[in-house]
Formats: structure tokens, sequence, C-alpha cells
């Protein structure tokens, strides 16, 4: 596990005051804020996307993408609010959080007996929990294809997500449900028991289900920061059609080239589910798509971005959206 030290990067203005922010330091380093440039801003970027705060590829650069990231992070820990004045940035407080959950990942990741904890031990598993059976979960995840990087001891929103996407792909329970985004028992034994097949026993074209949605997105997570071509259809570069294509293609299902064109070939539903395709119009009629991941968001490829997991419920696409379909 990565030991993360945030180097000192003190902005004019941003300090924070007060005798609570110098006991919250992390040996005497300052704050970081939007715009700064050293190699503590790479430090903070690794530290957040362990946890799964920051997507795509880190860098020296404190610019939009780590900004959000600090909210988000301090949103979900109660650090600060939008109201806060030190909402983004990542002063004393902030990186004494994330050094905290960083080590409690590492210790669990390094303990002998975490391996052994089976995921019941400590009963319903929820967001905010630290424990070993959460580590057990994680990789149970992680087995099936619904977690994605290092395993910790702490129920974050990396495993809130894997877990409802989990329970959208076998159908234990849905966006509406009191127990989304909880392990209890019923969600504990299925995994124990999930075999990754569906309830349909679908068809395996090269080795891959043609029928799971959580396959389908699992298979499309595998190109997360491929960069974006337009006319791109293979993993060195991808347009948002020929990415749908390229992934639904892996699990034997061919449609049109085009976003138009496969708008118009789907089966239109009400409310998407995981795999199911989304449509935008960006220009006009059909003109982007992505593949439904669950939890209001989805994974496509991105004109600026490459590929790439947005939220539905952005203020650049929720007005955007057309519906969804099925291939």
């Amino acid at each position: 596990m990565k030991k993360y030290l945030f180097g000192t990067a003190v902005t004019a203005g941003v300090l924070f005051a007060g005798p609570q922010a110098a006991d919250a330091a992390i040996n005497d380093h300052g704050s970081l804020s939007y715009g700064d440039v050293n190699s503590s801003v790479n430090d903070l970027q690794e530290a957040l996307k362990e946890e799964g705060y920051f997507e795509g590829y880190t860098g020296s650069r404190f610019g939009p993408k780590t900004l959000q990231a600090v909210k988000d992070f301090q949103s979900a820990e109660g650090i600060s609010s939008p109201a806060g004045n030190y909402y983004g940035v990542a002063g004393p407080s902030t990186q004494s959080a994330l050094m905290d959950i960083i080590g409690s990942s590492s210790s669990s990741n390094t303990s002998g007996s975490s391996g052994s904890t089976s995921i019941g031990s400590h009963g319903s598993l929820s967001y905010g929990d630290v424990n070993s059976s959460v580590n057990a979960l994680q990789k149970k995840l992680k087995e099936h294809g619904f977690f994605e990087g290092y395993t910790g001891s702490r129920f974050g929103p990396k495993t809130l997500q894997a877990v409802k996407d989990f329970q959208s792909a076998t159908g234990i329970s849905s966006p509406a449900g009191n127990y989304y985004g909880v392990a209890g028992p019923s969600t504990q034994s299925a995994l124990m028991d999930y075999d990754g097949s569906s309830s349909n026993d679908d068809e395996l074209v090269g080795g891959l289900s043609t029928g799971t949605g959580s396959d389908i997105v699992s298979t499309a997570k595998q190109y997360l920061g491929t960069p974006y071509v337009w006319g791109g259809e293979s993993p060195s570069g991808f347009d948002c059609s020929g990415f749908v294509n390229y992934v639904f293609d892996k699990h034997g299902k061919s449609m049109p080239r085009t976003v138009a064109s496969i708008y118009r070939a789907s089966t239109k539903i009400s409310s998407p589910s995981v795999g199911d395709i989304v449509f935008f119009d960006t220009r006009g009629g059909a003109s982007h798509a992505g593949i439904y991941m669950g939890d209001n968001k989805f994974i496509h490829a991105g004109a600026s971005t490459g590929v790439t997991i947005s939220s539905m419920n952005s203020s650049y696409w929720a007005p955007r959206y057309m519906g969804a379909g099925e291939i």
C-alpha cells in the first residue's frame, strides 16, 4: 500500500486558521487548493483515486477534477458543505481524514487475519462501516467483477456502488428499495453463492455472458481512460457509438454503428437497468450514447474525456437525456 505524504504547498489566503486546524495538520504541511501545481497534488489525487473519488490519470495540477473529488470526499465525510469557506480546499482536516482512511485500508490489506474473516461476521454492512468484514465483502465483489482497485476495511463510495451494482444485477434490490446499497443477509448470501450466470443460463460467447448487465458493465470498465478518437472502435481509441458497439460485441450482441441508428433499433424502456443503453441529444436527435451502470451513472466515451463515468444527474447530461433502450 502506498504511503502518501502531502508536501508543503501553501496557497496565499487559503490557510486554515485557528487551533482546530493546527491540531489536524499532517506533519505541518499546508493546504492544497485550486490552481496549485506540485508533487503533493499528485499524492492527493492518488489517495482520492484509491478511495474512489478521483477517476482517470493523476498529475501535479489541482484542476477541476481534483476540485470536484475533494468536494465529494468532504461531503461524504461531513468535513465541509457547499456553504463552507473551505469546501474544495484540501486543508489539514481533509488531509488528516483521508490519511486515516488510507491507513485503515492499509492495515486491513496487510493483516493476516482479514483474509479469513467472513462477510457476515459483523452482520449487515452499510456505508461508513470500517471492519474486516468490509474487506471480505470487497474481495468477494472484486472476484465477481463488481469492485475494482485496492480493497480495504472501509465501506466507502466504491463499495456502495459495487453493492448496488450487484443487487441490481441479481434482482435483490432496486433503487427504490430500502436496503439498496446495504449488504444485508440476502445480499451476503447471494454473493457467496453467485457464479456469474444469470437466472436464464445465458449463452456464453467467448467466455462472456450474453445477457448479464453487470458483466457488460464490467467489460466496459476495463477501458476506462481509453482516449476519444472520432470514428474509433478499438481499445486504441473510441468514439461513443464505437465504444458501445465494441463492448456489446464482446457479449455476442451486434447493433448498428451510429448512435441514431442504435436508438432506432433499440427497444425503448421507461427506466434503464444495469447494462442498458442510455441516449442523449447533444446536437439534435440521438447523438450520444453510453452504458447504464446503476445509481444514475453511465460509462461512455466522451469527446473531451475519453472513456469515463458520468452522472446522469449532472447539469450537462440531465437536460439532454432522451431515454434508454435494450438491444
